[in-house]
């Protein structure tokens, strides 16, 4: 009897980086499903603790690829990631893919219209959302400038990384976080990510993603009040954004963590019940799912209470099943997962 030939592939390293630190994450596919070939989540380069800038100089990505390298990642090639508030949302009516119209340069041409630029100024990309009732199919497109993207890419290849690609945060969220159908009807569902000096909330339906909501608001609210409200050190405010106790009681801890998180959670949660009284307005058919966060705050009781009180619909955080189990049984391992959701979903692009 033959033996049975697996063939694996090795995704591309995918990277987030923001003004606080970089995460990345390392993919392989095969036969038997996908696994974690590394993971890594360190400090930027600035011994402050909070970066100026969410794109580092190339002297610091040289820096970051010789960690990469001593932590087990394999090669140089990079999937990256445009930061939402570089990007712009647009929504407007197509034809059919089925007419033969050219649906790609139609697309181009509507965004240069509604930002007033020339078509040739952005990259972007666009999907057709489900239909509203009677109404005929619309297209959801997000739009980057493409100066902001040949930078990004320069960037990177000056420092010895080979970009494969730049990806939207709007479809980079969900594929870490996927999407759940019910039984007859899909769901509408919301997958929220807390980055550093903002935050984005992508709603979908099934299978589509069929809104996108910039929130001017991250953890570095949290980080900030850590610092100067309550005086605490670099590794106090880093245990703040964790959800570590560090160098005080439990009791202590715990006022400091609720004041530092409460103005966010109060944020995030009364932009997603404006994005949710909306979608669940123009799909009036579909239930409503559930909440799924990544990024900072993981198991912040504060970011649950004040959903539950306002939305009230199931919670719970992204923390891709081969991250936690490669990370380990650990009690911060959904923790680091949920984290690092958002480059596990540029990794497993394995098309590139």
């Amino acid at each position: 009897m033959g033996l049975l030939r697996l063939q694996s592939k090795l995704s591309s390293i995918g990277i987030e980086i923001d003004e606080h630190e970089v995460r990345a994450v390392q993919l392989s596919h095969s036969n038997h499903g996908v696994v974690v070939v590394a993971s890594a989540i360190f400090p930027r380069q600035d011994a402050s603790g909070v970066g100026e800038s969410a794109l580092p100089s190339v002297e610091e990505l040289t820096w970051i690829r010789g960690i990469l390298g001593r932590r087990g990642f394999v090669g140089n090639t990079v999937s990256l990631m445009v930061s939402p508030t570089q990007c712009s949302a647009h929504v407007f009516d197509l034809p059919p893919a089925s007419s033969g119209a050219p649906i790609d340069q139609l697309a181009r041409m509507e965004i240069a219209r509604a930002k007033k630029c020339g078509p040739n100024d952005f990259e972007f990309g666009h999907w057709s959302m489900p239909p509203k009732g009677r109404a005929g199919p619309e297209t959801l497109a997000v739009a980057c400038p493409k100066v902001i993207v040949n930078q990004i890419i320069d960037q990177f290849d000056q420092s010895g990384f080979e970009p494969v690609g730049v990806d939207l945060t709007e479809l980079t969220i969900p594929r870490a976080t996927p999407f759940v159908v019910a039984t007859g009807n899909a769901e509408i569902n919301a997958a929220v990510h807390i980055g550093w000096k903002s935050s984005l909330a992508v709603l979908s339906l099934g299978d589509s993603v069929i809104y996108a909501r910039k929130i001017d608001q991250g953890a570095l609210g949290a980080w900030e009040i850590a610092r100067e409200r309550f005086r605490l050190s670099v590794k106090g405010a880093q245990a703040v954004i964790d959800g570590r106790t560090v160098g005080e009681g439990e009791d202590g801890f715990a006022r400091m963590h609720r004041s530092a998180w409460s103005q966010l959670a109060t944020t995030l949660t009364s932009e997603l019940d404006v994005a949710v009284g909306y979608v669940s307005h123009s799909y009036r058919m579909a239930p409503l799912g559930k909440i799924t966060f990544s990024g900072y705050g993981h198991s912040n009781p504060v970011i649950e209470e004040q959903v539950d009180k306002v939305l009230g619909l199931q919670f719970e955080y992204a923390a891709p099943p081969a991250l936690v189990e490669s990370i380990g049984t650990g009690s911060n391992s959904f923790e680091k997962a949920s984290r690092l959701a958002a480059a596990y979903g540029l990794a497993a692009r394995f098309d590139r």
